[in-house]
C-alpha cells in the first residue's frame, strides 16, 4: 500500500545485520508504532506472536486495524490468528486468544488463487463473534461467482452481494457521515456453521 496521507509513518522489521546491528522485529515496531497514538494500524502480514499485540490493540480502542494472513477461508483466517496469539510468550489459554480474536474481526476479505492461476477477491464476510459451542461465526457479504471461461482459458465471474446486510452498516451515519440511519429486521447476526 502507497498511503500519500499527512500524518502518515512507515516502519519497516530488519533482519540482524552482519555488522552485530540488532534486528528489528515486526513486534517491536509495533510495540512502537503504539507509542505514535496512531487512528489506523496496518501490519503487513502477521507472523508470529506479534499478532496478539495487534489483537489486543484492535479491542482497546485502535479501530480500523489492517493486517494480512494467510489461510483458506475467512474461519481459517480467526484460527489462524488465534493460533499465532498463543506463539506470544505471554502464554496466555485458547479459550482466551478465541475471544479476543472474535472481539477485535469485523470484516475478512479473502482473495484465492484460482485454477486459472489468477487471484481475485473471492469472499467478504462479517465476523460474527462466537457461538454458544464457541465456534467463530460467520455471514457472508459478497462472494465470487464464475461464469465460465474466456477463449482464452480465463475465468470469468463477479462478486456479487449476497443481500445480508452487515450489522454494522448504520455506523457511518450515527457518526454524522450521512443521511437517515435505515433499520433492518436482519440487523443481527445469525450462525452459519
Amino acid at each position: 500500500m502507497q498511503l500519500n496521507q499527512k500524518h502518515t509513518v512507515y516502519l519497516e522489521a530488519q533482519s540482524t545485520q552482519i555488522d552485530g546491528q540488532k534486528a528489528v522485529t515486526i513486534r517491536d515496531l509495533f510495540v512502537d508504532s503504539l507509542r505514535m497514538r496512531p487512528d489506523r494500524i496496518i501490519v503487513g502480514e502477521v507472523r508470529r506472536g506479534e499478532a496478539l499485540d495487534l489483537i489486543q490493540s484492535m479491542i482497546s480502542g485502535h479501530a480500523g486495524s489492517l493486517t494480512t494472513v494467510h489461510a483458506n477461508t475467512p474461519r481459517d483466517a480467526a484460527r489462524r490468528l488465534e493460533t499465532l496469539c498463543l506463539m506470544n510468550d505471554a502464554e496466555l489459554p485458547v479459550y482466551v486468544a478465541r475471544a479476543q480474536v472474535a472481539s477485535a474481526l469485523h470484516i475478512v476479505v479473502q482473495i484465492m488463487r484460482l485454477p486459472d492461476g489468477s487471484r481475485r477477491l473471492h469472499s467478504i464476510a462479517e465476523a460474527c463473534g462466537l457461538d454458544d459451542r464457541n465456534e467463530y461465526t460467520w455471514r457472508e457479504l459478497y462472494r465470487f461467482e464464475a461464469a465460465g471461461t474466456d477463449s482464452e482459458g480465463n475465468l470469468q465471474g463477479e462478486l456479487i452481494v449476497t443481500g445480508t446486510r452487515p450489522t454494522f452498516s448504520d455506523e457511518p451515519f450515527r457518526m454524522g457521515l450521512g443521511g437517515q440511519v435505515v433499520q433492518s429486521k436482519d440487523m443481527y447476526c445469525k450462525a452459519q456453521p
